[in-house]
């Protein structure tokens, strides 16, 4: 890898601007961008939009008091990935959607939706993806609290969690 490959990092830098908290790059071809949950839909739209990102895929991760969101762009023109990062507040957990102006990003946020409790705001189709009908209103299965039982919804089990009768 070339000394090229650094400069990218100036790019994002100057097209994120005063949206940006912080930059890394520790690698030639990863770069860490942070920016606060308030700036994360416009932020992305720059990569998108101005830098050519390719939404390659998405992660959250529930850290202490806030869901991490990363959303990893693939700046092909350069060969480096962009993960763009910011942490979404506990308790609320709403962000602006990626998915209202990104079609990459519809499926991943209903996911993130689903299992961290993430409320993406302006999304085009907030439906169910992935739990079925049924499915108790704030249990989120990826986060810490989700009860690792049945036994842990109380004394009625979900229709989820019954059998059928025959």
């Amino acid at each position: 890898m070339t000394d090229e490959k650094y400069k990218v990092a100036e790019k994002v830098r100057d097209a994120l601007g005063e949206l940006l908290q912080g930059i890394d790059q520790p690698r030639p071809n990863r770069i860490y961008a942070i920016v606060h949950q308030d700036d994360f839909p416009a932020a992305a739209r720059i990569l998108y939009e101005k830098l050519g990102g390719r939404l390659a895929t998405s992660t959250a991760l529930e850290v202490r008091d806030a869901v991490e969101l990363i959303y990893h762009f693939m700046l092909e023109e350069d060969g480096v990935l962009c993960n763009l990062k910011t942490l979404v507040a506990k308790p609320e957990l709403t962000v602006g959607s990626v998915g209202a102006f990104l079609p990459a990003a519809d499926w991943i946020e209903r996911e993130m939706s689903e299992m961290y409790g993430v409320t993406f705001e302006g999304h085009p189709d907030p439906r169910h993806l992935l739990l079925p009908d049924g499915w108790p209103e704030g249990n989120f299965p990826y986060r810490a609290d989700y009860p690792q039982n049945p036994d842990g919804f109380g004394e009625e089990l979900p229709d989820v969690y019954q059998k059928d009768k025959k």
